[in-house]
C-alpha cells in the first residue's frame, strides 16, 4: 500500500509543477475554455500559486499521513489514502470557483463536481464498514455462502477438498475484488495466471483452502479458530456421502 501511495504522491506532486503560466491556456481545466477577454479577467498567477500549493501539500500530507496511520493500523492508512483525496479536491474545486467567479456563467458545473466528490467519499465509507472485517463462512444443508462482500455460494456438489494451509499463494494481481490494509476479497490472479478467491486477513494465520468446482479458496477469520472451522466444514462434506 505505501508504494502506491508513495506513486500517487509523486503524482499529485507533479501536477502542480506542470501547469505553468505560459501553458494554462492549454492545461488548465475550465481556463483553457474561457475567451481571452475571460481570461483576462482571472487573476491566474494567484490561481497558479493556490495551485502549486494545493498539489504540494496534498501531495505530502497523503504520504506522511498513510506513513504515521501505517505504523498504528494498516486499515486506518489504507481508508486515509482512499478518502482524503476526495474530501481534499472537494476543497480544491469551492476554491477553485471563487477564482473564477467573475467569468462563471454559472456555479452547477462546480455543484455538480463537488457533489460527486461527496458522494464518493460516502461511498468509501459505507465501504469501510464491511470491507475491513472478516466474510463469514456458513454451512447451509446444501451449499456452503461465503456471506459478505464478494462473497457467493457453492452447492456441497462443488466443494471437492479442504485442508488448513499456512501460507498464500504469490499473487499477481487482484482482478476483480478488493484489497486494502490487512484485507483481500474476491478473485486475484496469482503467478502463472490461475485465478484463486480470496477471503482473508493477510496478517492472521492459517488459512482454510477450499478446493471448488470454481477454483481454490482461501479463507480465514479475525477471531474464528481455523482449525475448528476445517473440522466442521470436513463433517459438513462428509454428510453428502
Amino acid at each position: 500500500m505505501l508504494p502506491v501511495t508513495l506513486l500517487l504522491s509523486i503524482i499529485f506532486g507533479a501536477i502542480g509543477f506542470i501547469v505553468t503560466k505560459d501553458n494554462a491556456s492549454y492545461l488548465l481545466s475550465g481556463y483553457n475554455t474561457m475567451t481571452e477577454q475571460e481570461r483576462q479577467a482571472v487573476d491566474i498567477t494567484a490561481y497558479l500559486r493556490f495551485f502549486r500549493r494545493f498539489h504540494f501539500v496534498l501531495a505530502v500530507s497523503l504520504l506522511a499521513g498513510a506513513c504515521l496511520l501505517h505504523l498504528l493500523n494498516a486499515n486506518w492508512a489504507s481508508q486515509f489514502v482512499a478518502l482524503f483525496p476526495l474530501v481534499a479536491y472537494s476543497y480544491f474545486s469551492v476554491k477553485t470557483a471563487s477564482f473564477y467567479r467573475a467569468v462563471a456563467k454559472s456555479a452547477w458545473p462546480t455543484n455538480l463536481f463537488v457533489g460527486v466528490l461527496v458522494v464518493a467519499s460516502i461511498s468509501v465509507l459505507k465501504l469501510s464498514t464491511t470491507a475491513y472485517e472478516s466474510n463469514r463462512l456458513v454451512l447451509h444443508q446444501h451449499q456452503l455462502e461465503i456471506a459478505g462482500d464478494y462473497g457467493f455460494s457453492l452447492n456441497r456438489q462443488a466443494v471437492y477438498r479442504q485442508r488448513v494451509v499456512n501460507e498464500l499463494p504469490p499473487i499477481a494481481y487482484r482482478a476483480n475484488g478488493f484489497s486494502g490494509g490487512d484485507y483481500a476479497k474476491g478473485r486475484f490472479k496469482v503467478k502463472g495466471g490461475k485465478s484463486v478467491f480470496l477471503f482473508v486477513n493477510k496478517t492472521k494465520r492459517p488459512y482454510l483452502l477450499l478446493e471448488t468446482a470454481k477454483g481454490d479458496v482461501y479463507y480465514n477469520h479475525d477471531t474464528l479458530n481455523m482449525q475448528t472451522v476445517s473440522d466442521e466444514v470436513g463433517r459438513w462434506l462428509v454428510a453428502k456421502q
